[in-house]
């Protein structure tokens, strides 16, 4: 059925791009998560800050209530928390799972439902694309930077270039 197999195969993504993450994530020093590369950029620190939030808020009662909870603070997930390293990943990691567990309850019925987000009605499907998108943006944020900071040191996430292999 191809409703279980799109719920499986958007499961194994959400997957593989924390995993990608976390991959970058240990190879920087705990001072790095919050360095900034200018003024007005984020940190390694914010943005898993504000992806930790924005989980919680979107996949919170993912069915039944708007995917802008009313107590979130946006504006604060760009502000430093001065969260450790462990502060930090405790909450990714829990926030991950709730995104995970939401799926792993959603039946293929559910597939053919709206939800709310901002006020503004989406398919299910629609809004599950939207965050496969959205985090994969900032993955991509995290991985950069940490090649960044790691500099030299940097094991390569997937092929290496040519250049680097020997």
């Amino acid at each position: 059925m191809f409703e279980t197999q799109y719920l499986d195969t958007v499961r194994a993504t959400f997957k593989s791009q924390k995993q990608l993450a976390e991959r970058a994530l240990v190879q920087v020093s705990d001072e790095d998560l919050h360095k900034t590369l200018a003024p007005n950029t984020l940190s390694l620190a914010l943005i898993i800050q504000h992806m930790a939030n924005n989980m919680k808020s979107r996949w919170t009662d993912f069915l039944t209530t708007d995917g802008e909870k009313p107590d979130r603070n946006r504006d604060a997930e760009f502000e430093d928390q001065h969260l450790t390293r462990e502060e930090l990943m405790k909450v990714w990691d829990e926030r991950w799972q709730l995104l995970d567990d939401v799926l792993a309850d959603l039946t293929p019925d559910d597939l053919g439902k709206n939800v709310m987000i901002r006020g503004e009605a989406h398919s299910v499907i629609d809004a599950i694309e939207r965050q496969v998108s959205h985090y994969g943006y900032h993955v991509g944020q995290i991985v950069y930077l940490s090649k960044l900071f790691a500099g030299s040191d940097w094991d390569v996430l997937s092929i290496p270039l040519p250049h680097q292999r020997k």
